[in-house]
Formats: C-alpha cells, sequence, structure tokens
C-alpha cells in the first residue's frame, strides 16, 4: 500500500473514523452502531447498560421511538477504517458526499439521517476528489445564478467614508482646511446638504457588510426534488473515484 502524507497538519496519522459500538433495543435488535464516545452517552446517563465490552456492545434500557438502521445493511454492518478509495488505514477523514453548504438547508430529519453520505477518506484522495467537486459547484453555480463567493459583499467605498467620518470626530488638531475638505467629501459623496456632527456620528457607524443569499442557498432554493439532488451527488462521487472498499450494501439509490 502506498505511504499517504497528509495534505493538512489537523489530520491525524492513525485517527479512527468508526468506532463500532453496537446500539441494540431492549428486545436485542440491532438499531445502529456508533463511536464509543456516544454509546458512553447512553451509559453516563442510565439510559443502557453493557452486554459486551470488547466491542462495547450496549442495550437500551427504554423504547425507542424508532428502531433506527435495524432495516438498513449500511447502517448496521462493521464499518472498517480504510479510506474507500485507496484502502489507506492513515490520515483518515470524514467526507460528506453532499457538500456542507447544500446539506446546512436539508430538513433537520435529512440532516440527522446522513449516515450514507458520510465515508471515510485519507486525505489525499479527499483533496484528490474535492478539485472534481468544485468542478460541479461551478456548474451548479453558472445554472443557478448562485457566484461560489456569494454571502458576504463589502462596501469598500463606504468603508472610506466611514474613515473619513472617525477622523473627524477622533483625531485631534487637523487643519482646518483639511476639516473642510473631508466634509465636503463626505457630502458630495453621500449626496448630503447639511453635515452636522450627530450626522457625522451616525455615519462613522454604518453598516460596511451586507449579508446576502449563500451560494448554497441560492442553489437549494431552486431544488424541488432534494433526493435527486443527493443522488446526483453520490453518483458523482462514484464515476470520479475508483473505490475499491465502498461496501457492496452502499448505493446511490438510498433514501
Amino acid at each position: 500500500m502506498p505511504k499517504k502524507i497528509p495534505l493538512t497538519h489537523c489530520t491525524e496519522k492513525n485517527k479512527k473514523i468508526y468506532g463500532n459500538c453496537q446500539v441494540l433495543s431492549p428486545d436485542d435488535i440491532l438499531m445502529f452502531r456508533c463511536d464509543e464516545k456516544k454509546g458512553n452517552w447512553y451509559l453516563k446517563r442510565g439510559l443502557g447498560e453493557v452486554v459486551d465490552k470488547n466491542p462495547l456492545v450496549i442495550r437500551l434500557k427504554f423504547k425507542p421511538k424508532g428502531l433506527g438502521n435495524h432495516d438498513r445493511g449500511f447502517g448496521l454492518e462493521e464499518m472498517h477504517n480504510i479510506c474507500v478509495v485507496c484502502g489507506s488505514e492513515e490520515y483518515l477523514t470524514r467526507h460528506h458526499i453532499v457538500p456542507y453548504c447544500y446539506r446546512k438547508w436539508f430538513t433537520e430529519e435529512l440532516k440527522s439521517h446522513n449516515f450514507h453520505d458520510v465515508v471515510s477518506m485519507c486525505s489525499t484522495c479527499h483533496d484528490s476528489y474535492e478539485r472534481s467537486a468544485d468542478k460541479l459547484k461551478l456548474k451548479l453555480a453558472i445554472k443557478y445564478d448562485a457566484p461560489l463567493n456569494a454571502g458576504v459583499e463589502v462596501d469598500t467605498k463606504l468603508i472610506k467614508l466611514i474613515r473619513i467620518a472617525k477622523t473627524l470626530l477622533y483625531t485631534k488638531n487637523i487643519p482646518k482646511r483639511r476639516i473642510d475638505f473631508l466634509k465636503r467629501k463626505l457630502k458630495t459623496e453621500l449626496n448630503l446638504k447639511r453635515l452636522s456632527n450627530l450626522k457625522i456620528e451616525k455615519i462613522s457607524n454604518m453598516e460596511y457588510v451586507k449579508i446576502k443569499k449563500t451560494h448554497g442557498e441560492i442553489v437549494m432554493s431552486n431544488i424541488y426534488d432534494i433526493q435527486e439532488f443527493i443522488k446526483m451527488w453520490r453518483q458523482h462521487f462514484i464515476e470520479n473515484n475508483n473505490c475499491k472498499y465502498l461496501s457492496k450494501n452502499w448505493n446511490t439509490n438510498f433514501k
């Protein structure tokens, strides 16, 4: 297996993505798997009891509203801590198949059931695929008139006027000729007939950053079939990666 070199210092060499703690219903039905941190969350609150310690298996003490992933192969199988593309066990990261900029606009139900679209990738394969994902984002940006840098607009002209106002308010010993020039500048740029000290103070406190709709928000406002949108990203992931180690229970049509 080729040695993997981390592309970011925040990626740990031996990081484990999956804990494979089994969570059972009171009737001993396997509901889902999780890391030990989440398993211990149930134990610390007295919501579960230990059935086995290695690997950790807990049984819930209460009747859940549903049975989680009990009928979903991918959600129940033991997950291997390897890159789904190359099989490396080093520098693993979680990859969200549908990018966060879109997922954040999903319904809460979809957000809380996204296990199918989170896979493990080494940092090298992850970074390589992101370049392909960026191209798809660009296509969506063009299709829906949703600039990738949309979201924040900075008014550089207004910043200069705010600085002038603050200079007039807080800088001492400015020559009168300079004061007159700065005031004329404010009056001309803001189309003002009079310029009182109160007005100058208001100008100094003006907001020069405007929050506008983001790329993801604009795209998702034009998507009427979210499942098809999710499927599109899954297909893109498969088509742009030679996933030799992806579970056979994983598929693009999962709902």
